[in-house]
């Protein structure tokens, strides 16, 4: 080839190649290898007498030997191909615990590229991976080679096969000392590391066509890493290979479940709490496999009451709130338990009151004059009341759903260390109200974490829009015109959002939010928006009633169940931007959740006078609107002024 790079040490991983498979110079050097580069080759040369049982170590040798392969001012040769291509499969990262796609790049940019993949080595790179998996020797390497095979091309069932085989051989060499995991001085199998070799070879054996036998050594070697972690009273191996052989059902349920008790007995006092419950769990696991109901309930038991005796010694409330929630969680359908239950509940309850003393608030100041001004502006541009109530109605427009989920996956790239953790979302007195899974590092595909930094930045958004906008232009209306109910009535009854026999409730509570009476606004608005939705659902010939067979009654659908069971007719009608605003800002959680917490009296005083509240009032105002704008031209609102009428009116004053 003509286009070699000129530094193949930096080429080595590249980036995921962007340009079309069957342009062969547009391809990073690790996938130009091809079989004529293997003959007379020793592609092994570089990791001969490496006692490495790790495959991106092995990676790394390859690449210092890519200098050697492509001395300076030389075209690309056959070996820099090779070494490339070999150092890219290696570096890929083992996720053992996802069968269906168990290598990923380890590394992911911001804008999208990454390092190699499984993926990028179909066609004929994938003959000549399979060609050098054949031949080599080094165990690490063959079970790299074979798997990457085996995984993209399911016929190739003897490299399944090899691939297992390589792996048992690896974590025996590591049992032996023959072989060492990177920075691991100690001799031994019973590590994590070996744990997910083992993982990945009983996957591989349950793959469809490989022979049943082929995974026998792999189970074996479980069950006697199992059973010596035990001997040796190590908490935790005992519980990655435990839970290895369960998840592969290699030996007798009841044997781990004893085992497990066993081991609990005789460690010390001084062993981690949460190492004790999870191993009781673990327990609890087997037996409950092994439809020993008893004993299995006896676990769950002995978990709670470690968990509440951790509470106990916890001094802060929010972590001994978690592990009393955890402690009940545990006695979940466990007979007898009840009174306990409830013991444990009032525990909570008591120590949740004090997580309010432990928080504290943040500030981020946002400038918003520039907003505020333009807005402004927009707003003194237009004489009428009429032109201006329309303006204010179209301050704003709800963000595209997609959009929201195409920010925050990529925030979360860029900024892993925001969702890396889990959170708990609580209430004004402490409770867990919501719980939001963490994310992987810079993983933007995780639904929990997405949702959380959609929460995150619609919070954010609504509290620029209430403050900088709908603040700025509210007052301006205020003191410019008089206001009253018959105004708003004039508007609503046009409107084919608002039912005919609510045009009062809602012109009053438009009112009031107009004069700054943001309490009453928000309480009066709020249960009228689930009534128009039905309002509008019905005049699009939707039945918005569910009947009761048993009882002969009907009954409407409240909010909830309009967005569970007609979201689709809800899309239709008012577009997905505005119905996934309704739902962030009124029913889901994270989230201001604003139509249970005002229907269950849970908002605070405050909370009306809030950004998400005042932003929630002005988007129901933009709902009934909505519907207005093709005939604004044709509305009159009484005592408002035509453009001429104020004209003149400022020139009187002036």
């Amino acid at each position: 080839m003509t286009n070699a790079s000129d530094n193949p040490e930096e080429e080595a991983v590249g980036e995921y190649p962007t340009s079309a498979p069957d342009v062969p110079q547009a391809l990073p050097v690790w996938l130009r290898a091809s079989l004529a580069d293997l003959v007379d080759l020793d592609f092994e040369a570089p990791i001969v007498g490496s006692q490495s049982a790790d495959s991106d170590e092995l990676g790394q040798q390859f690449r210092a030997a890519i200098n050697s392969a492509v001395p300076d001012g030389s075209p690309e040769t056959p070996a820099a191909r090779v070494f490339s291509m070999l150092t890219s499969v290696m570096g890929m990262h083992l996720k053992a615990k996802e069968p269906n796609e168990p290598f990923g790049p380890i590394v992911v940019w911001a804008d999208g590229s990454r390092s190699a993949a499984p993926v990028d080595f179909r066609g004929e790179p994938l003959d000549v991976l399979a060609q050098m998996a054949t031949h080599a020797k080094h165990p690490v390497l063959r079970a790299r080679l074979a798997d990457v095979c085996w995984l993209l091309d399911r016929k190739r069932v003897q490299l399944g096969a090899s691939a297992i085989s390589a792996y048992v051989e690896i974590v025996k060499q590591v049992d032996a000392g023959t072989l060492k995991f990177r920075f691991d001085n100690e001799q031994g199998a019973l590590k994590h590391e070996a744990c997910e070799l083992l993982r990945r070879a009983l996957s591989i054996a349950r793959g469809r066509g490989v022979d049943p036998t082929a995974g026998a050594a792999a189970r074996e070697l479980v069950a006697d890493l199992r059973k010596r972690s035990f001997e040796k009273r190590l908490p935790i191996p005992s519980l990655w290979f435990a839970h290895l052989d369960l998840d592969f059902g290699v030996s007798d349920l009841g044997e781990i479940g004893a085992g497990v008790e066993s081991l609990v007995a005789s460690l010390a006092a001084d062993t981690d709490g949460h190492t004790i419950v999870n191993l009781w769990r673990l327990a609890s696991r087997a037996f409950h496999l092994g439809r020993r109901d008893s004993d299995q309930h006896r676990s769950q038991s002995e978990a709670a009451e470690q968990l509440a005796r951790m509470a106990g010694q916890q001094p802060l409330a929010m972590l001994a709130a978690s592990m009393l929630a955890e402690a009940i969680a545990e006695l979940h359908g466990v007979p007898g338990k009840k009174d306990r239950r409830k013991e444990l509940r009032h525990r909570l309850v008591d120590v949740q009151s004090g997580i309010a003393d432990e928080m504290s608030s943040f500030t981020h100041p946002i400038n918003l004059e520039e907003i505020v001004k333009l807005v402004q502006q927009e707003m003194q541009q237009r004489f009428s009341l009429r032109d201006r109530l329309f303006v204010f109605a179209a301050l704003e427009r709800s963000p595209d759903p997609a959009q929201l989920a195409d920010a925050a996956a990529r925030s979360i790239r860029e900024h892993p260390l925001s969702s890396l953790f889990a959170a708990t979302h609580h209430d004004s007195e402490g409770k867990v109200i919501h719980r939001s899974d963490g994310a992987g590092f810079g993983d933007g595909e995780n639904e929990s974490a997405i949702k959380r930094q959609i929460a995150e930045d619609e919070r954010v958004r609504r509290h620029v829009v209430a403050v900088g906008k709908i603040e700025a232009a509210r007052q301006v209306l205020a003191a410019d015109h008089y206001l009253s109910d018959d105004v708003f009535v004039a508007l609503l009854l046009y409107s084919a959002f608002v039912p005919r026999d609510a045009v009062a409730t809602y012109s009053r509570g438009f009112l009031r939010f107009f004069q700054g009476d943001f309490l009453s606004s928000l309480y009066i608005l709020t249960p009228l928006l689930e009534n128009s939705l039905r309002h509008v659902l019905k005049g699009h010939g939707h039945d918005v009633t569910i009947f009761d067979d048993a009882t002969m009654t009907q009954q409407d659908r409240t909010i909830s169940a309009l967005f569970e069971q007609m979201r689709p007719e809800l899309d239709s009608i008012f577009g997905p931007p505005i119905t996934t605003d309704i739902e962030n800002v009124f029913l889901k959680k994270p989230g201001p959740y604003l139509r249970h917490s005002l229907a269950h009296g849970l908002l605070p005083d405050g909370a009306a006078f809030g950004a998400d509240a005042i932003y929630a009032c002005w988007l129901i105002l933009h709902l009934c609107m909505l519907p207005l704008f093709p005939i604004r031209a044709q509305l009159a609102l009484p005592y408002d002024l035509t453009q001429n009428e104020a004209v003149a009116s400022v020139s009187d004053a002036t």
